[in-house]
C-alpha cells in the first residue's frame, strides 16, 4: 500500500467456497447485492463450523516494544530489531502491521510484507509495504500485530475479547481459506435465552456461540438479535461487525 486509494469491493464472489490456497488479500471486503458483507480470511488449527462465530486468534503479547538496532530513514522499507523472547515461523505476520511503540518515530503503523523466521532473542528485519514517514533510531520500540484474518478460531472463553472476524455460510477446513460474514442477516447459534432486539456478544462459555450482552465491558458487541431464541437453538441475528 504506497497511499491509499479508494476502497475495492468484491461483488461476485462465492460466500459458501473454500480453498487451499490464498486468493485475495487477508481482510479482503465483498459485499452481496443484498448488502450483506464478508471478510477473506484464513482458518487456524482447527475448522469453523458454518453458523458459528470466528475471532481473531490470541496475540503474542511478548511481541511489543523490541529494540531497533540500526536506523532507518524516511522512506525505507525495512526494519530490524533484537527480537522478544519468542518466535515466529516465517511470514507469520505477513499482511499484518509493525507499530512504532515508543520513542523516535511513535505512533506509525505499517503493513508488513514478509519477514524470515523470528528466533527468540535473534537479530531480526521485516519488510515493510509501507515506507516509514519518519526516520528510526535505536531509541525506537516496535512491535508486531498479525492481520486480524490470518488463523481465525472459534470464539472461547480465552478469546471473548479478541476482534471478531465473522460468520461462514459454509464450514471452512482448518488451514483453508474462506469467507466470513460480517454484516447483515446470518443465523447464529445461542449459549442462553435471547430475546428479540437484544444486542448480542460472544459467548464466553461455548465456543462459536453467541450471549445477550451482560455488563462485561470488554467483551466485543457483534450485533442485535433478530428473533428470540433459546439455548442450543440458532436463529437470525443481524451483524453490525462491518
Amino acid at each position: 500500500m504506497k497511499g491509499l486509494s479508494g476502497p475495492t469491493f468484491i461483488t461476485s464472489f462465492n460466500p459458501f467456497a473454500e480453498s487451499a490456497v490464498q486468493e485475495h488479500a487477508l481482510g479482503q471486503k465483498a459485499e452481496a447485492a443484498d448488502g450483506r458483507i464478508f471478510r477473506y480470511g484464513k482458518v487456524g488449527a482447527t475448522a469453523i463450523t458454518l453458523g458459528y462465530l470466528a475471532v481473531m486468534p490470541d496475540q503474542d503479547t511478548a511481541e511489543l516494544n523490541m529494540t531497533v538496532t540500526a536506523a532507518a530513514a524516511i522512506g525505507a522499507t525495512e526494519v530490524s530489531f533484537t527480537n522478544a523472547a519468542t518466535t515466529a515461523i516465517a511470514n507469520e505476520y505477513a499482511e499484518g502491521y509493525l507499530s512504532v511503540d515508543y520513542g523516535t518515530g511513535i505512533g506509525q503503523t505499517l503493513k508488513i510484507k514478509s519477514h524470515a523466521a523470528l528466533t527468540s532473542g535473534g537479530a531480526s528485519t521485516v519488510y515493510l509495504e509501507d515506507p516509514l514517514v519518519v526516520a528510526l533510531d535505536t531509541t525506537s520500540r516496535v512491535g508486531l500485530t498479525p492481520n486480524v484474518y490470518n488463523g481465525v478460531i472459534s470464539c472461547t472463553t480465552d478469546a471473548a475479547i479478541s476482534v471478531p472476524c465473522g460468520v461462514p455460510l459454509n464450514t471452512i477446513t482448518a488451514l483453508y481459506y474462506g469467507w466470513f460474514q460480517t454484516r447483515g442477516v446470518v443465523a447464529l447459534a445461542a449459549d442462553n435465552t435471547i430475546a428479540a432486539g437484544y444486542e448480542i456478544q460472544a459467548d464466553v462459555n461455548d465456543a462459536g456461540k453467541i450471549d445477550v450482552t451482560g455488563t462485561d465491558a470488554q467483551v466485543w458487541k457483534i450485533g442485535h438479535a433478530l428473533q428470540g431464541t433459546a439455548d442450543t437453538y440458532s436463529k437470525p441475528v443481524f451483524l453490525t461487525i462491518d
